[in-house]
């Protein structure tokens, strides 16, 4: 059985001439109540009520405090759009008229739990409220470790942050003193392009990210004098901002009439998540 989750905190909604000055284009993202199926229905609530209180200090961090993305409790801005209502009334007085200062729900988040005797799934999407476009999707599942659940649910954000706030990564991998890379992409989440160094700065790579920590490659162009093609997969084992890169691929090289082949090459490297936000 799961332990009592952490509470809901903080009033997100912001209202009044006590409402801070913010950017250009501020963006809201709401938490609707997470529908739930099994032993434990009353879950789901308490799923979205801890990724609300997770999100709002990880956009408070510095790392994202250019991200311009605030939460929205939907709950109180319904109850203060009822309240509006009633302002219109010729019997309300005018004088204790509340005039509300909001912030565009751009995002909407929803999503399903599913308990059973062994543990807990969910599943988790990010709405475009304009478009009713899926913008960003996550599935998971824990045991019924409380500890395991927060920390699941916490990369989940991670990779919602990611894709509504893109960062720089730096990238630093070889294969050895020959075959290296080092380089800066934008975001986890989109395919980004890499040119080794040196003599080998004539093959393309494309890496393809399937999550922040996975996703295939592929390769493929000139270098002293063949023609190599190849892809394979990698994996990022993260610890904080940082995390072990390893990429491993089966390429061919081909010169004339001679070709070789490498059925289980390995890139080793690092990745690291810096400090600042990128343009796509």
């Amino acid at each position: 059985m799961i332990a009592p989750l952490r509470p809901f905190v903080l009033l997100l909604f912001l209202i009044g001439p006590s409402f801070p000055a913010l950017a250009t284009s501020p963006r809201g993202i709401g938490f609707d109540h997470f529908t739930a199926t099994g032993p434990n229905d009353v879950l789901g609530r308490g799923i979205s009520d801890l990724m609300v209180t997770d999100l709002v200090p990880m956009l408070q961090s510095p790392d994202n405090k250019d991200c311009n993305l605030h939460v929205v409790e939907l709950k109180r801005r319904a109850e203060i759009l009822k309240e509006l209502e009633l302002q219109k009334s010729p019997h309300f007085d005018q004088s204790k008229r509340v005039v509300p200062n909001f912030i565009e729900t751009t995002y909407r988040v929803t999503g399903h739990a599913e308990t059973t005797g062994s543990g807990i799934s969910w599943t988790v999407n990010v709405t475009d409220t304009k478009t009713g476009e899926i913008v960003s999707s996550h599935k998971g599942s824990s045991s019924n470790n409380p500890d395991e659940l927060i920390e699941k649910l916490k990369q989940a954000l991670q990779e919602f942050v990611e894709k509504l706030c893109p960062r720089a990564y730096h990238l630093k991998t070889s294969t050895g003193p020959y075959f290296q890379i080092e380089t800066e992409f934008c975001g986890i989440d989109k395919p980004f392009n890499v040119r080794p160094k040196g003599e080998f700065a004539g093959v393309a790579m494309v890496f393809t990210p399937q999550s922040v920590s996975s996703g295939t490659f592929t390769q493929g162009g000139k270098a002293y004098g063949a023609q190599w093609t190849g892809g394979g997969t990698y994996t990022i084992d993260w610890k904080g901002d940082s995390g072990r890169f390893v990429a491993r691929d089966s390429y061919t090289a081909k010169a004339g009439a001679g070709k070789s082949n490498n059925p289980n090459d390995q890139m080793t490297g690092t990745v690291t998540r810096l400090r600042k936000a990128c343009a796509r």
